[in-house]
């Protein structure tokens, strides 16, 4: 190098201003809490950090955040702190960028080493504090080496007015944590019902004593995150927690599970609701706008008193003291005081057909004339609900509705034993 560069005076004044403290040990986990998602695999993570920072600027390891896109970090200062930025080593940003406040080694082309701290570029040239204060052409540098941070491949640059102790918030994604529901219902006299929370972990991210929010719902995010099917059993620290029941905020609902360890690679059951309730027995055809024969599916439907967030359910019916699995069944979300209907298997007696008996279409909108025939070929006298797949409104039906929706309108008809019975009705969907 030719010549050592001297800093121009407003520029030494603001480098010996800035103190650069690498924190070490001096970062103290405060609280954590999570948020997880039944719509999508992902828990945001909410942690506060007690840190020790020094007047000035500070880098301060953060090692939980290893691995994690840096891109989705906030941080969250307190009064008196300011955020100079968040890098990683594996960042794609250059070397130069992110490595600013770390020791550096910078060999250049006439084979002379500067060791010393990096402040960054100014005009164009790297800013090194060493035995004096240089200006190093970039075109000149064979190799630029910067020493490790604590270890710690993700750090944090902070600013702080004065020396002393603060509480700083990180907030963070962890991609692949998410929570599901699974019910248990078992049919005798009547129906019980168990439900559970299941969280699955399969990252090696741990959250002691976290505090766990659940959010059921549909979150749209810019990317689908692939789901798995898993068989669970109850953990062993399940009675050490509860769920609280859902609060409702906008298009979700919120359940409090309350301070938990969400384990790395691990997957957790909690109990959620426990119901016994009178149940009845229904028989369901469902139907679509086409011509077809489709089968007629034994059903129970009970009124539920708590909120069940979606989920799978497997159904036991109760035998000789024994309880036999007799079926896997999905349910949507069901607000308190809904009723929940659950297919258990196919009727071989009753037998349903579906006949498109006109369709009319012009501009905007489509009119539909459906008759739909049961008939009962068994010795039971038996109550078949008519769940037609629809979109538009109800104009007319020979039998009166039960039940309509946006999606769906359904009917009700009691059959006898070698009994046939039709329901016609008309509708039209506009667009």
């Amino acid at each position: 190098m030719e010549k050592k560069w001297v800093l121009a005076a407003g520029a030494v004044v603001i480098l010996l201003l800035a103190v650069f403290s690498f924190q070490n040990e001096q970062a103290v986990d405060g609280g954590t809490a999570v948020v997880l998602y039944n719509s999508m695999s992902m828990g945001v993570v909410e942690k506060t950090l007690t840190l020790e920072l020094n007047e000035g600027i500070n880098n301060v390891p953060l090692k939980k955040l290893e691995g994690l896109n840096v891109g989705e970090v906030t941080i969250m200062p307190p009064e008196g702190v300011e955020v100079l930025g968040i890098f990683s080593r594996d960042t794609t940003e250059d070397a130069y960028s992110a490595n600013v406040g770390r020791d550096v080694e910078v060999k250049l082309d006439t084979g002379e080493t500067i060791e010393g701290k990096f402040y960054g570029l100014k005009d164009g040239k790297l800013v090194v504090e060493g035995e004096d204060y240089y200006l190093i052409d970039p075109a000149k540098v064979v190799y630029f080496k910067a020493s490790s941070l604590d270890e710690s491949s993700v750090y944090a640059t902070l600013r702080a007015e004065e020396t002393g102790e603060y509480n700083v918030t990180l907030i963070y994604r962890v991609e692949g944590m998410n929570w599901k529901s699974r019910y248990k219902l078992y049919m005798g006299e009547t129906a019980k019902l168990q439900g559970y929370v299941v969280i699955t972990n399969p990252t090696a991210v741990e959250l002691e004593s976290a505090d766990v929010l659940l959010v059921a719902g549909d979150v749209q995010l810019y990317y689908a995150l692939p789901g798995t099917r898993e068989v669970y059993s109850l953990s062993e620290k399940a009675s050490q927690v509860t769920v609280s029941e859902p609060q409702k905020l906008g298009a979700f609902y919120v359940y409090t599970l309350g301070t938990a360890n969400i384990n790395p690679s691990s997957t957790m059951v909690y109990p959620y609701v426990s119901m016994e309730v009178p149940f009845q027995r229904e028989y369901l055809y469902e139907s679509w706008p086409t011509d077809g024969e489709s089968p007629v599916y034994e059903s129970i439907s009970f009124k539920t008193d708590k909120v069940l967030p979606a989920g799978i359910v497997e159904v036991y019916r109760e035998s000789e003291g024994r309880a036999l699995l007799i079926g896997e069944r999905s349910i949507e979300h069901t607000p308190k005081g809904d009723v929940v209907r659950i297919s258990i298997g196919r009727d071989y007696d009753l037998k349903g057909r579906t006949t498109v008996l006109d369709v009319q279409r012009s501009d905007h909108r489509t009119y539909y004339k459906i008759k739909i025939e049961i008939e009962n070929f068994g010795n039971e006298t038996k109550t078949v609900i008519i769940r037609h797949h629809k979109t538009g409104k109800l104009l007319s039906s020979s039998v009166e509705p039960i039940n309509e929706t946006a999606s769906y309108v359904e009917f009700n008809l009691l059959l006898n034993s070698g009994e046939k019975k039709e329901v016609v009705f008309e509708y039209e969907a506009e667009y």
